[in-house]
Order: structure tokens, then C-alpha cells, then sequence
């Protein structure tokens, strides 16, 4: 288990929404979470509190009173969970009742811890698990994000190596012709009768090459697939074409 110095490293920066209607146990509860948390966000009931939320996107903990006027704590954390069903709630209630708490459970709240709370250890032993837990949790989606990137990495190499490939021969006929007619016409060379041609292809190949790069620098690339990719590249491949 977590010292207290401990558990504060955990979670001084994590962001708590703290819904207590009773003026007296707001305060006092409030002077133990402010040694744990220094982004709380306050609600004075459960409509408050839900509208804190939606308000609020980057909430970590819901600590909430269970009994409360306009709405109570359950059914806020029903609303909660059906934006967020990951979201991590704890219920601090003098209510004991069975069908309550098994209420409580079946919607997914965290923990349900009975007031008033003779034992501090106790709720610092519920943060203290659901912090893990959420750390855990972000540490998953950073393994994904850093999949995500790894793929998006090899999504771009791929593209260039393609880009390489397919048009290596295109640019080689193109520098092979204007070097051409550079040369003649500093020697004043007169133009062959098929001069017209070469200077049509130089422009199809020009303009085939900006076709592709126009749409390789309007493709959004947190959505393409390597086919998409690869697609464009076999439609603007002239080695494929005609």
C-alpha cells in the first residue's frame, strides 16, 4: 500500500469531481481531498454535477454523496456511465441498503464506502486502487497510441518507397529529355520532327506527377489504409498504364 506521500504523487495530478450537497461534510471531506487532489471540481448535487461533467472532459475520479436534491448520486452515475462507462466513480452514503449498493454495483460504480468515515485509510485505500487502475488504463492507451504512430511511421515509408519505385522511370525520361533539348538548344541544334512529342510526354509525366502529389497531400492520414495508398499509386503509375 501506498504511504500518504505516495498515494499524493498519484494523484496530485489527476483532475476529481467531488458532488456533496451538505455544506458542513463538503467542508470538511474537501480539507482531506485537497492533500490528495489539486484539481477538484466542486458540485453542490447530482444535476450539478452531471452538467460539471459534460462541462469537464478531462475528469480522472467521481467521489459523490448518494442522497442528494434534483438528483441523487445514482442516478448521476447512471447518466456518467452512459457517456463514459469507464469512467471511475466512489459513493460516500450513510445509506446501508442492500438493494442500494447492489444498485450501485450493477451500474459500475467503483467503490461504496459508508459515512461518516471513522477510518481515512479506508478511502485512502479505494483512491489508492482506483488510481492504479487508471494508470493502468492510460498506460493502454499509450501502448496503442504508440502501435498507432508506429504504424502510421511505417504507412509513410512505405509511401515513399513506392513513390520511389514507381516513378523512378518516369523522372529518369524526363530529365533524360529536357537534358536533351538543353543541350541543342545551347549548340543551337535544330529540333527533330519528333520533338513535339517528347516535349507532349515531358508534360504528361509533369503533370501525372502533380496529380499524385495533390492527392498524397489531401489524404488524411489518422483515417487511409496502405490500400488507399497503394491505390493511388497503381491508378497514377504510368508503368502500368497505357
Amino acid at each position: 500500500m501506498y504511504s500518504l506521500d505516495e498515494l499524493i504523487e498519484h494523484t496530485k495530478e489527476l483532475t476529481l469531481l467531488y458532488v456533496e450537497d451538505n455544506d458542513d461534510t463538503r467542508e470538511t471531506t474537501m480539507l482531506i481531498l485537497e492533500h490528495l487532489f489539486e484539481n477538484i471540481i466542486v458540485a453542490t448535487n447530482g444535476e450539478d454535477g452531471l452538467n460539471k461533467y459534460e462541462e469537464n472532459k478531462n475528469i480522472d475520479l467521481i467521489i459523490t454523496d448518494l442522497l442528494m436534491p434534483k438528483m441523487d448520486g445514482i442516478e448521476m452515475s447512471k447518466m456518467i456511465k452512459q457517456i463514459n462507462p469507464d469512467q471511475s466513480i466512489i459513493i460516500l452514503s450513510a445509506i446501508v441498503d442492500i438493494s442500494i449498493i447492489k444498485e450501485a454495483i450493477d451500474i459500475g460504480i467503483d467503490s461504496f464506502i459508508n459515512k461518516p468515515m471513522e477510518d481515512i485509510e479506508i478511502l485512502f485505500a479505494k483512491i489508492e486502487k482506483i488510481v492504479k487502475q487508471i494508470e493502468y488504463e492510460k498506460d493502454i492507451k499509450r501502448v496503442e497510441e504508440l502501435n498507432k504512430n508506429k504504424e502510421k511511421s511505417e504507412l509513410i515509408v512505405k509511401v515513399i518507397k513506392n513513390l520511389s519505385h514507381h516513378w523512378k522511370q518516369p523522372l529518369s525520361v524526363i530529365s533524360t529529355i529536357s537534358s536533351k533539348y538543353s543541350y541543342n538548344l545551347e549548340n543551337e541544334i535544330p529540333l527533330s520532327k519528333d520533338a513535339h512529342k517528347e516535349l507532349d510526354l515531358i508534360t504528361k509525366k509533369t503533370q501525372e506527377l502533380s496529380s499524385i502529389f495533390h492527392r498524397l497531400e489531401n489524404l488524411d492520414f489518422e483515417n487511409t489504409t496502405l490500400e488507399d495508398i497503394e491505390e493511388i499509386l497503381y491508378i497514377n503509375n504510368p508503368i502500368y498504364k497505357d
